[in-house]
């Protein structure tokens, strides 16, 4: 890849290519770790409704990074005050294209959407590549581990401060 990728604010217009984006990078990153059903019947038009109404509401930020006019990223967060023990901004989304792995877009991404506010996200347990990445961001596991509901996976929750600019 030879453009640096663009990063921009997702909009409702923007969703379709958020879903679609969402769909093949899980494929690509849990095929054999999550039945294989649970993958194969994500929608990708039902996926673009959910995400159009949460950009319409404003139930998430999202920041996208397009390189040749293709999306290569997408990352997205979610505020709020339901869980007084964890900080206020969840990061709910960060999936990067496997040809920008390993160029920095992760980093700039997650510029974007957290900057150096404190925040919490979940990440699962087989996802060892996103706990270092997330560990090198100042993320510890908090808790214990819980079962997503939708593919039976362990996770855990990891929380980090504030971090000085």
């Amino acid at each position: 890849m030879t453009a640096v990728p663009a990063i921009a604010r997702a909009s409702p217009a923007d969703a379709g290519a958020i879903a679609q984006f969402q769909i093949t990078a899980w494929r690509q990153t849990y095929r054999g770790l999550v039945p294989d059903a649970f993958l194969d019947g994500m929608d990708a038009a039902s996926s673009a409704e959910r995400w159009a109404q949460r950009l319409a509401t404003g139930a998430r930020d999202a920041a996208i990074a397009l390189a040749g006019g293709r999306m290569v990223a997408v990352a997205s967060t979610h505020r709020s005050l339901t869980a007084r023990h964890l900080p206020e901004l969840e990061l709910r989304t960060l999936y990067l294209a496997p040809e920008v792995h390993g160029t920095g877009l992760a980093d700039r991404m997650m510029d974007a959407t957290i900057g150096h506010d404190a925040a919490h996200l979940l990440v699962f347990d087989v996802n060892e590549r996103a706990q270092r990445f997330y560990r090198r961001h100042g993320f510890a596991p908090v808790g214990g581990t819980l079962r997503d509901p939708g593919t039976g996976l362990a996770e855990q929750r990891w929380v980090r401060a504030r971090r000085d600019a």
